[in-house]
């Protein structure tokens, strides 16, 4: 039983209702490879199982808050059953403030905008079904102070340079902090998402997984800059037979995230991992993913974000 694909149809709202951030279509393509590519089944009996709903929604400071409410399939499933008929009853800093209204396919949206600094809290009444309960604090919107971009930075393996970016931003040293670093590059008629290369800075060398998420843990300073080598996509011939990385205008995003975004985010790309192993060799092995739902299946966290547009000169 996975609520991946709950989360999938959740975002597919997202895009149709309103205009959103590329990383959210990463999200969504990540989990449509996920719970939609074709595995040869041990089995052609499945266990019967109770289903259980499953609460998606991420809070973005400056958004109307979007709960996706359905039940989680089976693995034979071939249809989600949307849940249109709950009472999302929204608490803002433990005080009721609205229940959230039925936009269509189980996805609930409230009238209310989404702030920094504030703590957010849904209860779910669903006929038939205790209680569900999903909670999360929306942090500050972080400070960016400065970007430098750094054409050549570095040469890979394969003999091709590739570019680099050094962020500098605020940091309290006194309080554990989440963050979350996402490059747009915007080409002439769409927009892609830049890939990792060798990672070097120290404090993403510690998260121990290749994305750029991590904590303030080590990080003892007010401000801090860090070094993020990456990749378009993209490669030219520089003569003499070498190969450089074209570069495109930049949008640079520091998101601050919650913890529950944090450990959601780390344990989905250990969940990828463990079913599509590299080359696709030895056990499949997927780890379960994160939730914060009490009673029921799903994640609900939220992130304020500031970004800049950087040039590069060539």
């Amino acid at each position: 039983m996975s609520y991946g694909l709950n989360f999938v149809i959740f975002f597919i709202h997202l895009i149709f209702m309103k205009r959103t951030s590329l990383i959210e279509y990463f999200i969504l393509s990540s989990f449509i490879l996920i719970f939609s590519s074709c595995r040869d089944l041990v089995s052609d009996e499945f266990q019967e199982f109770t289903s259980v709903p499953v609460i998606n929604g991420i809070l973005k400071t400056g958004e109307h808050i979007k709960i996706h409410i359905s039940f989680a399939q089976k693995l034979d499933a071939n249809k989600l059953e949307f849940i249109n008929n709950a009472i999302v009853s929204l608490y803002i800093d433990g005080k009721y403030e609205e229940d959230l209204g039925l936009s269509g396919d189980g996805l609930y949206v409230s009238s209310i905008v989404t702030q920094p600094s504030k703590k957010y809290s849904c209860m779910v009444n669903i006929p038939g079904y205790p209680v569900i309960n999903c909670y999360d604090s929306v942090p500050e919107i972080p400070d960016i102070l400065g970007i430098e971009h750094i054409d050549v930075a570095g040469k890979n393996k394969e003999g091709y340079t590739y570019p680099a970016i050094k962020i500098t931003f605020k940091n309290d040293p006194l309080n554990r902090q989440y963050f979350e670093i996402v490059l747009r590059l915007l080409h002439r008629d769409y927009e892609t998402l830049a890939s990792l290369e060798t990672i070097t800075d120290p404090v993403l060398l510690n998260e121990g997984l290749p994305l750029l998420l991590f904590s303030n843990e080590y990080i003892s300073e007010t401000t801090y800059t860090m070094l993020i080598n990456y990749f378009t996509g993209n490669l030219s011939n520089s003569g003499g037979g070498g190969m450089h990385t074209d570069l495109f205008p930049l949008i640079v995003e520091l998101r601050s995230v919650s913890n529950s975004y944090y450990k959601f985010m780390k344990q989905k790309y250990l969940y990828e991992l463990g079913r599509y192993p590299e080359f696709m060799s030895g056990t499949v092995k997927a780890l379960p993913l994160y939730s914060n739902v009490i009673g029921g299946y799903g994640i609900f966290s939220g992130y304020s974000v500031m970004y800049d547009t950087i040039y590069p000169v060539n």
